[in-house]
């Protein structure tokens, strides 16, 4: 069993009332590992630049194919330990925003199904 740092609603720390560090296990972890994956962006960690999704390299792009954005949030939730399966992934776009939402409900993981949704 893994277990993880749990970070808050801001992405920073959560710490708890005596200002511990929180822990992350079972589905929560899962759910936030898929969310980190999908907000990081191709070669944005310095210590693997070949670690997160290519948004600039082939989603943000002029007439991408749904099929293949599709395919590499796929590819990318499966990488995370854990995942299973991602059976659906939906793909909202506001171009008035510009602003996307990927949701993805029913991921099936070692510990249950979770659903995870983060807007971009």
């Amino acid at each position: 069993m893994s277990i993880d740092i749990k970070l808050g609603l801001d992405h920073d720390l959560a710490l708890s009332k005596g200002g511990d560090l929180v822990l992350a296990d079972g589905a929560a972890r899962v759910a936030q590992q898929v969310k980190i994956t999908l907000l990081t962006f191709l070669s944005e960690w310095f210590l693997d630049n070949t670690w997160g999704v290519p948004y600039l390299e082939a989603i943000m792009i002029k007439s991408p194919s749904r099929a293949q954005v599709e395919s590499i949030i796929r590819a990318k939730v499966r990488d995370v330990p854990g995942v299973t399966g991602v059976p659906t992934v939906q793909i909202e776009i506001d171009s008035r925003t510009r602003q996307g939402r990927i949701t993805l409900p029913g991921i099936q993981t070692d510990a249950g199904p979770i659903t995870v949704s983060v807007t971009r």
